[in-house]
């Protein structure tokens, strides 16, 4: 008890002795700077709005150019000093507000160059976001690949002005696409779950669908780590049973699958040593199956079961065609009317297409029609293809023109468009589809526009072509065009849908 007491007094003493010691450094000292800094304290912008902000300040009798400027903003959140980003070197502040909505902190620093001195000034910035349901415009230029948001009253009642957001990646991120565009898609589940999923010959990434943030690299996603090779992706939800869906990659000709809520892609297992080559095309509305693809090896449907086993279908005895053997390649399929696929095979021997409708909702029994679309020659040049699913409505076209395929009716086709650019190609063609079964079941324009996109190649302009179309019937009403310019190459096309569907 004597040695430490001991100690404590020798401590004691120690400190004693050193706060009399005389400081006798080489030190200068400076006032504080008598600077006033008036502006807002909390200010409101739109995303990819231009923020304005004018600065008034009172230097107090200083030289104003004594003083560096700069604005850094960061998340109002407790760790958000840690994603601070300098915006500005300018007193006033001119900025696009690319962050996604929520609150944050803009800060001014005033530096004076003399004395090194700085003073501070925090604004609080509400970020509002305009994202809204719109149609994505996969594109690129001058070699880099992005995406842009076309937002209009042509095709949605929720925006009252036309508004195009280019570089939609890069704006919100921060960074480039890597490899150049392949496909863009989307999905919306469970009424709050919704995506957008952009692939490229390098890979590629999934965005919220709402901020257009990153939240993976796609081949993080990919559980076997084999090298990608994107081909499609495309997204199927069950209409009898609304927890259960399949995002789904095709990759290098393999079948890729997600579960709704799920934690990666996994390839189904071949049953009995199958072997295949998955075309990028595959049903949309099924039941009984986990998936189904097209085998472009053996000219067949495969079938993937509820434990990921993938195999034939069952055999087609006495049926208008064998679903197990239509020795072709898929040149196209998707859902149309009735919500049966529509599958449009070239065969391999004869090079002629017939169109294979099928109703893979039931367990069997799966073939509804065949069409022979010997008396559609241009058909078999046609690069692009569009169906609808309100009415027997079937577009294919070249890099000039668009025919109609009247196949439920006189099984004939004819000219419906050219377009009257002669320097223009056709690079895309989609028919507005925004509905999800029982979230979304009505929208307005629903199979009500024929969108195209075409390409310039003397001038690198993309452009995007919207017309009326009857849904029924598929009449185009030319009058109605709607022009969008200003674009890259464009390399796919999606809708993308609005928060929450509402």
């Amino acid at each position: 008890m004597k040695r430490f007491i001991y100690i404590a007094f020798c401590i004691g003493l120690l400190g004693v002795c050193n706060s009399c010691y005389k400081d006798e450094g080489n030190y200068e000292y400076h006032a504080l700077p008598d600077i006033k800094i008036k502006v807002e304290h909390q200010i409101y912008a739109k995303q990819f709005d231009e923020l304005k902000l004018p600065v008034e300040i009172d230097f107090g009798g200083t030289d104003s150019g004594n003083y560096d400027f700069t604005w850094r903003i960061w998340p109002n959140t407790v760790l958000g000093t840690s994603n601070q980003k300098e915006i500005s070197k300018e007193k006033n502040l001119n900025y696009k507000v690319t962050e996604a909505p929520g609150s944050y902190i803009l800060a001014l620093t005033c530096h004076d160059k003399t004395t090194g001195v700085n003073v501070y000034k925090e604004i609080i910035l509400a970020v509002h976001g305009v994202i809204t349901e719109g149609w994505m415009v996969l594109q690129e230029k001058e070699g880099v690949s992005d995406f842009s948001m076309i937002m209009s009253p042509y095709f949605s009642k929720r925006v009252e002005n036309d508004l195009v957001i280019d570089n939609m990646y890069e704006s919100v991120n921060g960074e480039k696409l890597e490899g150049r565009g392949v496909k863009i898609g989307g999905y919306f589940a469970l009424g709050r779950y919704q995506y957008v999923t952009v692939l490229t010959d390098k890979g590629g990434v999934r965005l919220d669908g709402v901020t257009m943030q990153k939240t993976y690299d796609i081949a993080t996603l990919m559980l076997d780590k084999k090298p990608l090779k994107p081909q499609n992706y495309y997204y199927f939800n069950y209409k009898w049973c609304l927890g259960r869906g399949f995002e789904v990659i095709v990759s290098d000709g393999r079948f890729y699958e997600n579960a709704l809520l799920g934690n990666g892609y996994t390839e189904p297992i071949a049953r009995d040593g199958e072997s295949y080559k998955a075309s990028p095309y595959g049903a949309k509305w099924i039941w009984t199956f986990a998936g189904i693809l097209y085998d472009e090896l053996k000219g067949r449907f495969l079938a993937v079961d509820r434990y990921q086993n993938l195999g034939p279908l069952p055999e087609a005895i006495g049926r208008k065609f064998d679903w197990n053997n239509l020795h072709g390649t898929l040149r196209y399929m998707d859902t149309g009317f009735n919500h049966y696929e529509y599958a449009l095979i070239q065969d391999w021997d004869t090079k002629k297409s017939k169109l294979y409708v099928m109703n893979f909702d039931v367990k069997k029994d799966f073939d509804i029609a065949v069409y022979d679309a010997a008396n559609c020659p241009e058909i078999e040049q046609a690069t692009f293809f569009a169906i609808g699913d309100r009415g027997n409505v079937f577009f294919f076209a070249n890099s000039r023109d668009i025919y109609q395929y009247d196949y439920a009716g006189s099984n004939t086709s004819k000219k419906v468009y050219s377009l009257t650019n002669s320097e223009e190609k056709i690079t895309g063609m989609k028919i507005f589809k925004p509905c999800v079964d029982k979230f979304i079941p009505n929208h307005p324009y629903n199979n009500k526009i024929l969108i195209l996109s075409a390409y310039n190649e003397t001038t690198k302009e993309g452009k995007v072509y919207m017309y009326n179309i009857n849904e029924s019937n598929g009449v185009i009403d030319k009058t109605t065009e709607k022009v969008f310019g200003g674009f890259g190459e464009i390399l796919d096309m999606e809708y993308n849908y609005p928060k929450y569907g509402s």
